[in-house]
């Protein structure tokens, strides 16, 4: 067997209903929805954050952001960036000899020790940060080969890249294997579209970027095709957090920059005749962080072992297969927002810093039946409050240590305004752990 190809297609700020097989009727997306109708479709995969630069960042090293020291947005005068302690996915799939392109959008720093070219990929084209920050350069590899850049031309010009990559490959050697990784500019505002395209939706310029992403999507696919590499290819298609001015969320609560739902629950659809049976619907909880380990498996390379990877191997899932309850933690900034686990999320604080809220906490959702985060269930389940609660306090207290910030207040803050029952209870759970 061929080893397998990999191709991740990263959206910015686009919602979770925005392609046809999440329900849109306003937005045509084919090819997305022919990737779901030929693999699998997740329901509840998160990003790492409602954010871009740190969601890329946990895409790419498979860790928590906060671990990495990326935890907010980073924008052009920063002089922070991923360092070189860091593995990506193209760093790992080096030591299996793949050859790895980053197209597109960067935003993990724009100084040049943090270039993609340093963090493994042999090619790079595309913006270092997001297109409404300036000065917006297009880049190759180390140099900026424009400095007026024509935002509606982006998308084709990725995905020609693309498509050069994928030939000058296949035709050096057949043998070996590739990564890409194309972080569309679309569809963050400002909107630019192809002339061709303008119009063409039910959701204005918004929509008509995401059929334009798709229609070259498209070219893609076809090329994979015509290269008789589909088989070997496992192709990705979501998003890096939730939409922005513009966009649906499916109904899912609030929208980027928020940990509720619509924040950080990604569409995402995956192929890989190989291994994924045709109309696969994974329901379990995933999340981006897992790509890392999954494809490092599939490869056949040993993931890091010098530092936590908070990742998972999710091949079981792909396959259909159940896997133990794993946390998932929603954190924006610095400050852990809720946890995920199971079906059951448990909310104790919006947003970061000092634009931090804390209103009405903590709220326990069943999202199994209450998706839309609309009923709280803390009054009826104190001690599954308690026990995620304390899973909250270990991973703040084990995450600030290593990046030696301050810990969160987990549970002071809320305690009080649960009822008296609940309150006794808590309190006489912690004071038992404290002593056991």
């Amino acid at each position: 067997m061929e080893k397998t190809n990999f191709i991740i297609i990263f959206m910015g700020d686009m919602g979770y209903g925005d392609m046809g097989c999440y329900g849109t009727k306003a937005i045509r997306t084919p090819v997305m929805d022919q990737i779901a109708a030929n693999g699998v479709k997740f329901t509840d995969l998160y990003s790492a954050s409602p954010i871009c630069t740190p969601s890329r960042c946990g895409l790419l090293t498979g860790r928590y952001p906060q671990r990495v020291g990326l935890p907010r947005v980073l924008f052009p005068k920063d002089e922070e960036g991923l360092t070189n302690a860091e593995k990506t996915i193209a760093d790992c799939l080096k030591e299996g000899d793949y050859k790895s392109a980053c197209l597109g959008k960067w935003h993990l720093g724009c100084r040049p020790q943090h270039y993609p070219t340093r963090h493994g990929f042999d090619y790079y084209f595309g913006l270092l940060y997001s297109n409404d920050m300036n000065p917006l350069h297009l880049y190759e590899n180390k140099e900026a080969i424009e400095t007026e850049v024509d935002q509606a031309q982006l998308t084709r010009r990725y995905t020609d890249q693309a498509i050069s990559f994928i030939q000058s490959t296949h035709q050096e050697n057949t043998e070996q294997p590739f990564f890409i990784y194309i972080a569309h500019t679309m569809p963050h505002i400002p909107l630019y579209v192809e002339p061709e395209f303008r119009g063409r939706s039910n959701a204005g310029v918004y929509g008509d970027t995401i059929e334009c992403i798709d229609y070259h999507l498209g070219r893609l696919m076809d090329t994979l095709d015509e290269l008789r590499l589909t088989d070997d290819t496992l192709v990705i298609v979501t998003s890096d957090n939730g939409p922005w001015f513009e966009g649906s969320t499916g109904g899912l609560r609030s929208r980027k920059f928020d940990t509720y739902e619509g924040g950080m629950r990604m569409p995402c659809v995956a192929q890989y005749p190989r291994l994924i049976l045709p109309g696969s619907v994974c329901t379990s909880p995933a999340s981006q962080m897992d790509f890392l380990p999954t494809f490092l498996t599939l490869a056949g390379l040993d993931q890091p072992s010098n530092r936590v990877i908070d990742g998972l191997d999710i091949l079981p899932l792909i396959k259909g297969k159940s896997m133990p309850e794993r946390p998932l933690y929603y954190l924006r900034g610095t400050d852990l927002n809720a946890l995920r686990l199971g079906k059951w999320k448990l909310q104790i604080a919006e947003g970061s810093g000092k634009g931090r809220r804390k209103p009405e906490m903590p709220r326990l959702i069943d999202l199994e039946i209450d998706p839309y985060e609309s009923y709280d269930l803390s009054d009826e389940h104190p001690k599954r409050v308690s026990d995620m609660t304390e899973m909250m306090q270990a991973f703040d207290r084990e995450v600030k240590e290593e990046s030696g910030l301050p810990l969160t207040d987990i549970w002071c803050f809320w305690l009080f305004r649960l009822p008296f029952y609940n309150q006794w209870y808590l309190i006489q759970t912690t004071y038992q752990n404290l002593i056991s």
